[in-house]
């Protein structure tokens, strides 16, 4: 994933991509990217599309025809993209909790890490985004490690802190009886362990801050983002799969509740 030198940015014009923007800005800043502005039809918006904010960068525009979640998975693959910019497309309070069908189709079909933005109607400043609290959302699965790796090096080259966060489903009263009454602390307690075997490794985050919370993995590892105050958060979106695609439950659930932009590898 690192050193990005490519990131794609589709255009579609509406303000949640315009609000985009700076994000994609404030990462291609930090590795100094190319930034490609990608657009399906319009040539004259897409000519006129950040022209103010991106005179300093490196900027490619590309114009083309065809179905938008085609063109930017099939752009992706071709041009070796490193990081995809979008966001997740919801306006009213029912579809804030949606993913755009084009989003949710890249999530699924692209192989490299994508940057989505959620709430986007609370617009950041028109300075370059500055990122300084990293969360990385862990299952303790097989992904994980590299999971973790990516979202530690991507803390390093920010120069900014790292947590780890960790999800653990509450217990069911029923099975609360047949244990002692330190079973909860006991659960967290094996789950903090698993996870600082996985920093022992070498993924270069033995100074990150660890979280287990309990709960939905969703509403916990969304909780604790709002908690940290956290400007980014780094999950993973799953194994290559070719019948169901990359994007698992968990994973399009944090994305669509975060209250931080999510990068999801």
């Amino acid at each position: 994933m690192f050193p990005l030198s490519r990131i794609l940015l589709p255009m579609d014009f509406s303000d949640q991509c315009l609000v985009m923007l700076p994000y994609a800005q404030a990462v291609a800043a930090k590795y100094n990217a190319e930034l490609i502005l990608l657009h399906v039809e319009n040539e004259n918006e897409l000519a006129k599309a950040g022209r103010d904010q991106l005179q300093d960068f490196d900027v490619r525009r590309v114009l083309y025809d065809g179905d938008p979640a085609e063109v930017i998975v099939g752009f992706a693959k071709s041009e070796k993209i490193d990081l995809i910019a979008m966001p997740t497309h919801g306006y009213s309070t029912f579809r804030r909790f949606l993913i755009g069908s084009v989003t949710a189709k890249v999530l699924h079909d692209v192989t490299c890490p994508v940057l989505t933005g959620v709430h986007m109607e609370q617009e950041p400043a028109a300075r370059l985004v500055e990122f300084s609290n990293i969360l990385c959302a862990i299952d303790l699965g097989p992904q994980s490690a590299d999971v973790l790796k990516c979202a530690s090096q991507l803390a390093a080259d920010l120069h900014t802190q790292l947590g780890i966060v960790h999800a653990v489903p509450t217990p069911s009263p029923g099975l609360e009886l047949l244990f002692a009454g330190d079973w909860r602390a006991e659960v967290a307690n094996m789950a903090r362990q698993d996870v600082e075997k996985l920093l022992g490794g070498k993924n270069g985050a033995s100074a990150a801050t660890v979280h287990i919370q309990e709960g939905e993995v969703a509403k916990a590892v969304c909780a604790v983002a709002r908690e940290a105050e956290a400007d980014l958060l780094v999950i993973g979106r799953g194994p290559q799969d070719r019948m169901a695609g990359r994007l698992t439950t968990h994973a399009y659930a944090i994305i669509r509740q975060s209250p931080c932009p999510v990068i999801s590898i």
